[in-house]
This record gives C-alpha cells, structure tokens and sequence, in this order.
C-alpha cells in the first residue's frame, strides 16, 4: 500500500516497506530489519508517521517521537486511517528519558538526523533506551546530494546548515556511533537516477549495557 506525501503530492511513500531515501529499495528494509512483528521499534523523528504505521501493520509495537505538533497530528491521524495502535511523544530526538533503559528492541531514525546537528547526544540517549545487541537503524540525506549542488557547491566537512539540514558523511555517523558504543555492521549508499549517491544507510548493534 502506498500514501501520497500531503507535503508533496509528486512523493508517494509506501506502508509496506520503510522508505529510507531516494535509491533505496524495499529488499533494503527486510535485509536491514527481517520481522518486526511483536518486536518494540522506536521511531525517532516519525514525521507524518508512513514507517511508524507501516511498520505497526506488519506486527510491530511502535513508539513514535517528533518534536512537531503538525507532524504528530497528522501521524495519528494516519494511524486511525490504518487502524493501528502506535504511542506517540512529542520530544526532541535526544530526550528520551521518559522511555526506561533496554525498552526497545530496534530504533530508527529516517531521514530525520538531517535536521539535527549533534549526533553524539542523539545516539547516547538511543544506545540507553534500546535492549543489549538491539540495533538502530538509521538514513540521511547524502552528503552529495547537500553539498554537491551545481548552484551553490559547498565544503564537504561544512558545519553550517544547507536550507534546513546539517551535512552528516559516512565518517561522521560511523565515528559518532562508536563513540556512543555501537558496532556499525552494515552500510549502504545509494543512487536513484542520477550518477551520484543521494542516501546514506547504516545500522549498528549495541554493545554493552
């Protein structure tokens, strides 16, 4: 099943599959994610709620955190379309202190991380909430696709924002996730139609307590 983007009616995102980016297929979701029926997923920034709904169709118990009153609002209201039953939270992507420590099995971050410009405190609070060798998956906009514009190139290490979004490489995430005491284990970039990557992927597994 798949939903037009009320945001964009040219965008249409599926229910049937996480929709990491552009480039990005559904085999990516199974391979990354495999069943998540029964399993306790945190969504972290879940926008207008297309994966936190799609993934409580395919079984899962989800908590959804987004810091935007409208965003939440038209999140439930998907959720009432679908009939589904999925906790909602209005928090920063790092205030998660109202979920209990090991609470979940798997936490994601689509795309949201963009908008966020210190990892560190993000993947802290995400490695406390999610249980022993869980994992956190999480995609970004590319640095390609920010940095490489023909209309306004700029430095691939900038720390100031492009339009809204923070510039977050490869390294950045990878070195940021080990800090925080997780394994990366697989990392994707991919293209749509165009000759460059346009999606970054990673999923890491928590190590320790």
């Amino acid at each position: 099943m798949a939903l037009h983007d009320p945001r964009d009616p040219n965008i249409v995102r599926s229910l049937d599959a996480v929709d990491f980016g552009p480039g990005v297929g559904p085999e990516i979701d199974r391979r990354l994610l495999g069943d998540v029926k029964g399993r306790r997923i945190l969504d972290v920034g879940c926008g207008l709620g297309h994966t936190a709904v799609g993934l409580a169709r395919r079984g899962a118990r989800v908590i959804a955190v987004d810091n935007d009153v409208s965003h939440l609002g038209a999140a439930r209201d998907l959720a009432a379309d679908e009939a589904v039953t999925i906790e909602f939270h209005q928090a920063q992507p790092a205030e998660l202190a109202f979920l209990a420590a090991d609470h979940v099995d798997l936490a994601l971050a689509i795309t949201s991380l963009s908008f966020v410009q210190d990892l560190d405190r993000v993947f802290r609070q995400v490695h406390r909430v999610v249980r022993p060798n869980g994992h956190f998956v999480l995609s970004v906009p590319h640095p390609v696709v920010l940095c490489g514009r023909p209309e306004a190139p700029v430095p691939w290490d900038t720390e100031d924002l492009i339009g809204d979004r923070f510039v977050h490489t490869a390294e950045a995430i990878v070195m940021a996730l080990g800090r925080a005491n997780f394994a990366v284990d697989s990392l994707f970039e991919r293209r749509n139609t165009g000759a460059l990557p346009e999606t970054l992927v990673a999923r890491a597994r928590k190590l320790g307590v």
